[in-house]
């Protein structure tokens, strides 16, 4: 139907109403995360433990993982398509992310942690900037790493204990997220 045959009122109604994604874009969304959905099957079972999915979308990645039929894996692809119209996919690409150790905020992590371990190591202060940054940390445990580091380090031995220290403090950097930023710097 032309203008011309609208009422006066109903001209240019519609030129400002948005009617949602296209039909188009809506495809294209659905596609892309159902090839995220379908690349998780190549993690293994504790990074896939790392990422905020339901229990259905495990189950069938874990049975994507196990198909061999060329038929049975294309249905199964299909349904985590459909699975993951029920996900958070930004969730889950940010802790894909996360996962990732090549990726800009992984490294900065890495070198945050560094450096916390060798404030820890070196200054006798760290450790309570360290609980103020993370007060979720288990400080007791933290304490018995740092002193067996400092133990190391004092015969000039950087291994076990050093490293130990290091991966404990990336995991509470890691546990605080991005919510903690006023913790990035040990100093």
């Amino acid at each position: 139907m032309s203008e011309h045959h609208l009422p006066p009122d109903s001209i240019g109604e519609h030129d400002e109403e948005y009617l949602g994604p296209s039909k188009s874009q809506v495809k294209r969304e659905a596609h892309a995360a159902q090839a995220l959905g379908v690349g998780l099957a190549e993690l293994d079972s504790e990074a896939l433990d790392r990422l905020p999915i339901t229990d259905r979308l495990r189950d069938a990645v874990e049975q994507l993982k196990a198909t061999r039929s060329r038929g049975a894996a294309k249905r199964q692809r299909q349904y985590i398509g459909r699975l993951m119209r029920e996900e958070d996919v930004e969730a889950i690409e940010t802790a894909l992310r996360r996962l990732d150790p090549n990726s800009p905020e992984n490294q900065r992590r890495q070198m945050q942690a560094e450096a916390w371990r060798d404030a820890l190591i070196d200054d006798h202060e760290a450790i309570t900037r360290f609980i103020d940054s993370y007060p979720a940390v288990d400080v007791q445990h933290l304490r018995q790493l740092q002193r067996s580091a400092r133990t190391e380090a004092a015969r000039e031995e950087y291994g076990k204990a050093s490293r130990a220290l290091f991966l404990e403090v990336r995991d509470v950097i890691e546990a605080a997220g991005d919510m903690n930023d006023e913790g990035t710097n040990p100093a």
